[in-house]
């Protein structure tokens, strides 16, 4: 069987740039074309060279590693695997589909390569397999967000504050991952109009100023919060909040929880008047593990 390196370099070359591409766009990652070019060459660098050498698993992964934090260089180590997860995810798919195509029109051969069995097939038929396999892969995600039924995302949630309660209806957005800096503690956000039934409007109009000596200057000194936050257009925000007595969602009492304050709102429907992330959400149950690990 005749190899031709350049032949081998190329097909891979664009292979993997289009899964490194894909992968970084479900992943919503910021894309560099130059980072996604020099992963793709050195995986297609690997296949030429593995043509005289023995394929090793664990240079494999360490390849896969290597090419991921190229085009992802990041230190959450969590995103990270996720998107080497979803990176092979995509590989296989293609890889799969595009062997699928070719067993169908029986446009393949089957040879032996170092002692092991190789399948070969056109670049087109690689091509179309990776097409093939990025669509199976975007259509399975945008089908399991289409089953997020509005039960899971909105929920009841009722702030208390003294002697006065309001029910709001809040969206659980998995991107708000805001929090007290001094107690840590997962952060609400709640639109200004919403609030006004149970925050004097006085203070909500000046919440901004610092104010002292009366009543609503000791409630302010008692209860007002500074979030620091960072936002598209806004790297250095501060958010106003308050410090609730309580509040609850799904029958689950969460005390002491900073309501942020948001001047605008969050739909033109006015939907929901609320965001709460999925760390507020599983508090209680996050409060019962650590007092559990405190008593042992």
């Amino acid at each position: 069987m005749i190899v031709y390196a350049d032949v081998v370099f190329i097909e891979n070359l664009i292979i993997n740039s289009v899964i490194l591409y894909v992968t970084l766009l479900i992943r919503k990652v910021k894309i560099s074309i130059v980072r996604i070019l020099i992963s793709s060459a050195l995986g297609s660098l690997y296949a030429v060279i593995s043509i005289k050498i023995n394929n090793n698993f664990i240079m494999k992964i360490i390849l896969s590693v290597l090419m991921i934090a190229i085009i992802y260089p990041t230190k959450n180590k969590k995103r990270f695997l996720e998107t080497i997860i979803l990176f092979y995810l995509i590989s296989i798919t293609a890889g799969g589909s595009a062997i699928a195509i070719s067993y169908l029109i029986q446009d393949y051969k089957i040879s032996e390569l170092n002692n092991l069995p190789i399948i070969s097939f056109p670049i087109l038929i690689s091509g179309l397999g990776t097409v093939v396999g990025i669509i199976l892969i975007m259509a399975t995600i945008n089908n399991l967000k289409n089953r997020i039924s509005k039960k899971d995302i909105f929920f009841d949630v009722e702030i208390y504050i003294e002697d006065k309660k309001e029910k709001l209806k809040a969206l659980l957005d998995t991107g708000n991952m805001l929090k007290d800096p001094l107690s840590n503690k997962p952060v609400m956000i709640a639109t200004k109009r919403s609030l006004k039934s149970i925050i004097p409007e006085e203070i909500l109009d000046n919440i901004n100023l610092i104010l002292g000596g009366d009543k609503i200057g000791k409630l302010i000194t008692k209860r007002i919060k500074l979030i620091p936050f960072n936002s598209l257009g806004n790297e250095h925000g501060i958010l106003i909040g308050i410090k609730s007595d309580k509040i609850v969602i799904n029958n689950n009492e969460i005390k002491d929880v900073i309501i942020g304050i948001y001047e605008k709102e969050f739909s033109k429907t006015r939907r929901y008047d609320a965001l709460i992330g999925i760390d507020l959400l599983y508090e209680e149950e996050c409060n019962y593990e650590s007092n559990r690990k405190i008593k042992k």
